[in-house]
């Protein structure tokens, strides 16, 4: 499938089996749906649909069958923990909202239990995937991993998601979740999937929203351990939230340093700085 070209589609909405994650029978009567996607942390997307008729809350699949030049091919494009939200009724029809929740949606929910920490010398990925296991329905796959230096302990009443978050920041991991729902625990990507030129500008909305505010990042990061501190600076005249090109420092001070893979507080310094 040549994703340039132009292609058919049709939708279909899958209810999903919580304990195979395979598709269930396919429901009827949407009228339309909405999926939400970020990047920064938190439960990364959420949705909702509208519908005639009867609904009951549980998982759902959205599917895109895509066709060009004879070829069929079938996308996957989110799996939503669905619940109603409200609706109307329209001459003797209920017709429901249903808010759509990430995957993640659980783990926001069940707080850490009092003393809980990811031990030094953990595989830090793994140790973040096992909480995910506990609280969430979807399956959770790890590619590669990194260990801790130092415990981590976990504030008493967090949620899971945060707890998580916190151990994967750590070591420069991430949480992405495909269109079936699986969630990959893995390395934060350096490269970009989409570069948005002349040449493929065409495949967006004629209109694209950009923000570019740098004012708040740092040219130095400051790690403060008891009397010790160690400091990586971001000098680099070719870079624009440099001290070279601002002329001043903008910091931050890091006084919880989790460095990780027998990293020193100056190489964590500059990776965090980078990152």
């Amino acid at each position: 499938m040549n994703w340039g070209q132009s292609y058919s589609a049709s939708w279909r909405v899958y209810r999903v089996n919580r304990k195979t994650w395979a598709d269930r029978e396919q429901i009827y009567g949407v009228d339309n749906v909405s999926i939400s996607r970020t990047a920064d942390g938190g439960l990364l997307e959420s949705g909702g649909m509208n519908l005639s008729g009867a609904f009951e809350p549980d998982y759902y699949r959205i599917v895109m069958i895509a066709e060009q030049g004879g070829e069929v091919e079938r996308v996957d494009v989110a799996t939503l923990l669905c619940d109603i939200s409200g609706g109307s009724y329209n001459y003797g029809t209920d017709k429901p909202s249903a808010e759509g929740y990430s995957v993640l949606y659980p783990a926001s929910k069940q707080v850490i239990l009092a003393g809980e920490y990811a031990p030094q010398g953990v595989n830090g990925a793994e140790y973040a995937a096992e909480l995910l296991r506990s609280s969430i329905n979807a399956p959770v796959e790890v590619e590669g991993g990194f260990i801790l230096n130092e415990n981590i302990v976990h504030e008493i009443g967090s949620y899971i998601i945060d707890a998580v978050w916190a151990v994967l920041d750590a070591g420069g991991y991430v949480i992405q979740i495909d269109g079936r729902g699986v969630v990959h625990i893995r390395k934060k990507p350096t490269e970009s999937a989409l570069v948005i030129d002349n040449t493929n500008a065409r495949l967006l909305g004629p209109e694209i929203p950009h923000q570019a505010d740098i004012s708040e990042l740092p040219n130095r990061y400051i790690v403060l351990v008891g009397s010790s501190k160690t400091i990586a600076v971001n000098d680099d005249p070719e870079s624009p939230i440099s001290t070279e090109s601002r002329g001043y420092y903008v910091d931050y001070v890091d006084e919880s340093p989790t460095p990780v893979d027998g990293e020193t507080y100056g190489q964590y310094a500059n990776r965090k700085l980078r990152e």
